[in-house]
């Protein structure tokens, strides 16, 4: 397999023990023990796939998904863990920094394996060469579902899975007003939906816009519907 994993929690006997079972799983497995450590082999070995936990010393997992998100875009898979069943505000805040899964102790080893085993195929695809076949395109602007790719203008964009999944599900439903309660049951999920309000929902649009589109203040893709929301429109 020899793929690059990355393990990060302070915590040594989970540490140790998902870096052995991911070890016999094939993966070229390190571990680090805080978000210091952790950027640092990040720079050093670029791994793969991080196994990241929210709660860290001396910078937490969010910090963290953040700086490799602007650093590295979406090239890095991220998959956040918490061991605290707080409000879903701290996964709606992980999901929009970039991360791609996030999941709660106590959870299932296989669960996780599985979430790895499709992050590392998705980049994999991600990164073959070869022509993209595109869900959508236009003179300005190309969009490919599967390989999760988006170019503005010639050069790709990099979303994070928040905004990637918003304007998929926009692109699916083109030329249909969507309302924000719509895109928050589908896009955030039902179970955010009592910590999302159309402010999120309004800055979420803005960040997209402020990536894909030419002129985000005179929107030629993502036009406002007054009383509804949003509708994704062919220029």
């Amino acid at each position: 397999m020899d793929e690059k994993l990355l393990i990060v929690d302070d915590e040594e006997g989970i540490r140790y023990s998902l870096g052995e079972y991911f070890t016999r799983q094939g993966y070229q497995v390190s571990l680090a023990e805080d978000g210091a450590k952790a950027l640092e082999k990040i720079r050093n070995d670029q791994p793969r796939v991080i196994i990241l936990d929210v709660q860290l010393p001396s910078m937490d997992g969010l910090e963290l998904c953040n700086k490799v998100r602007h650093e590295a875009g979406e090239s890095i898979g991220i998959i956040m863990i918490s061991g605290v069943r707080r409000e879903t505000i701290d996964k709606v805040v992980g999901l929009e920094l970039g991360a791609d899964v996030y999941l709660t102790k106590p959870f299932e080893i296989a669960e996780l394996s599985a979430q790895v085993k499709a992050l590392m195929r998705r980049l994999r695809t991600q990164s073959q060469p070869g022509s993209a076949g595109w869900d959508y395109e236009d003179e300005y602007l190309h969009i490919d579902f599967k390989k999760r790719l988006v170019e503005a203008a010639g050069k790709e964009v990099h979303l994070t899975k928040l905004e990637f999944e918003l304007l998929k599900y926009l692109v699916e439903h083109q030329g249909i007003p969507i309302s924000r309660s719509d895109l928050v049951d589908n896009v955030w999920g039902y179970e955010a939906g009592g910590d999302i309000n159309d402010g999120a929902v309004n800055t979420a649009i803005a960040k997209l816009r402020n990536k894909i589109e030419q002129d985000p203040a005179n929107p030629r893709h993502i036009q406002s519907v007054h009383g509804v929301g949003y509708c994704f429109k062919k220029p």
